[in-house]
C-alpha cells in the first residue's frame, strides 16, 4: 500500500497550476527568444481558490506577514519607522501587501491574473472604484492599478516584462513561494527582473519550501542557499546575508517554510 506521505508530493505538484511546470504547458512560452509568463492554468487556479477551493500554497495568516515585515525591517539599514518602498512579485492576493501599506510603506504587487489582484483591492477597503484609478501600459505591460493614498500600485501583467519605470525603485523585495513555484527554466529571467527593479544595498526576503520527500518534482520546489545562490539566479547580483530558519509552521506534512535574506550588490 501507497502511504500518504509518498503521495503528498504529487498531491502537491496536482495543486499548483501547470503554468510553471514546463514551457508546453500553456502557462510559460518563449517567444523569439524572449521568456513570458502567460495566464494559462493561474487563471484558473484562482478561480477556484476564490470559490472556496483548495488553497493550495496561501497562508492567510496576519501573524505571518507582521512576522515577514519584522524580518526585512530587522534587514534593512534604516530605522524601523523610515517607510520603505517594497516590490511583491507573482504576489496573487498575498495579505502582507495590504499589511505593509497598512504600516505607512509603499508597496507595489505584479501579478498577471486579474482575479487575484482584484481580490486583493478589496483588502484595502470596499470602495473599490473610487480608492483605485487604472490605465493601459502603452508598452504592452498590462493594466496598472494605483490607490488613492499614493502608496500603493498593482501591475496586472507579465512580471519578466522589462519596465523601465522600476529600474532601482526597491528599497525590498518579498518573495513568497514566488522563486520556488518557478521552473528551473524560469529563475534566471526572474532574478534578472528582480536586480534591475531592486536597489544597491537593498533586500530580497524570500520564502521557500524545505521538503522531506519528492525535492527533485515541484511546484513547490525544495530550495536551499545554494539554489538561490545559483549564478543564474540571484548569486549573479545579490550577496547572501542571513539563514532566518523555519519562518512559521505550515498545515502541510513534511514541508518547512524557510526564510532567506539577501542583499543587492552595487553596481558598476
Amino acid at each position: 500500500m501507497i502511504s500518504i506521505a509518498a503521495l503528498l508530493p504529487l498531491l502537491l505538484f496536482v495543486t499548483y497550476p501547470q503554468t510553471t511546470q514546463s514551457f508546453t504547458s500553456g502557462g510559460l512560452s518563449k517567444q523569439r527568444n524572449k521568456t513570458i509568463i502567460k495566464m494559462g492554468g493561474w487563471s484558473e487556479t484562482w478561480k477556484d481558490i476564490l470559490n472556496g477551493g483548495p488553497k493550495r500554497w496561501k497562508v492567510d495568516d496576519v501573524e505571518a506577514k507582521q512576522k515577514a515585515l519584522t524580518h526585512i525591517t530587522d534587514a534593512t539599514s534604516t530605522s524601523s519607522d523610515t517607510p520603505l518602498r517594497i516590490l511583491c512579485p507573482l504576489a496573487g492576493d498575498d495579505q502582507f501587501v495590504h499589511y505593509a501599506w497598512s504600516q505607512g510603506h509603499d508597496v507595489t504587487a505584479i501579478d498577471i491574473v486579474p482575479d487575484a489582484l482584484k481580490a486583493m483591492r478589496f483588502q484595502f477597503g470596499e470602495n473599490n472604484k473610487e480608492d483605485w484609478s487604472s490605465t493601459s501600459s502603452n508598452n504592452g505591460g498590462g493594466v496598472v492599478w494605483k490607490h488613492k493614498s499614493g502608496r500603493a500600485t498593482l501591475y496586472e501583467g507579465d512580471m519578466l516584462m522589462k519596465r523601465p519605470e522600476l529600474q532601482s525603485s526597491f528599497d525590498v523585495v518579498y518573495d513568497k513561494d514566488s522563486f520556488g513555484a518557478l521552473s528551473l527554466e524560469m529563475r534566471q529571467p526572474y532574478c534578472q527582473r528582480l536586480s534591475e527593479f531592486t536597489k544597491s544595498n537593498g533586500i530580497v526576503y524570500v520564502e521557500v519550501k524545505n521538503k522531506e520527500s519528492g525535492r527533485e518534482f515541484g511546484p513547490p520546489y525544495h530550495v536551499e542557499k545554494n539554489d538561490l545562490m545559483e549564478e543564474t539566479s540571484f548569486g549573479g547580483a545579490f550577496d547572501y546575508v542571513n539563514a532566518l530558519g523555519e519562518v512559521y509552521p505550515l498545515n502541510m506534512g513534511g514541508m518547512r517554510q524557510m526564510g532567506h535574506i539577501l542583499r543587492r550588490g552595487l553596481r558598476k
